[in-house]
């Protein structure tokens, strides 16, 4: 089976673009083996987008990360509880 990757961000003209109502294309799009159903509105998804978390103020010394990763459902924006990891 061939694989291709790519870490250009998606084309403009291919699903993967900046979605509508969004001010730039997300981070990173991942491709799901199946497709499953969004935990928030309950549609099938094939992909999820991954959103940059940072921060941007903070008023004390904080030991928090200063950034992090959200996913999100492509269709509703809900976020989805999972994490991402390297596989060893």
């Amino acid at each position: 089976m061939s694989e291709t990757r790519s870490d250009a961000p998606p084309s403009a003209d291919s699903d993967g673009g900046t979605p509508p109502g969004w001010s730039a294309a997300p981070a990173a799009v991942y491709g799901l083996e199946h497709p499953v159903r969004c935990p928030g509105c309950g549609e099938e998804i094939d992909r999820l987008y991954v959103v940059r978390l940072y921060r941007a103020r903070v008023n004390f010394m904080s030991s928090l990360p200063r950034s992090g990763r959200l996913l999100v459902c492509p269709k509703c924006r809900a976020v989805v509880q999972d994490e991402l990891g390297a596989v060893l």
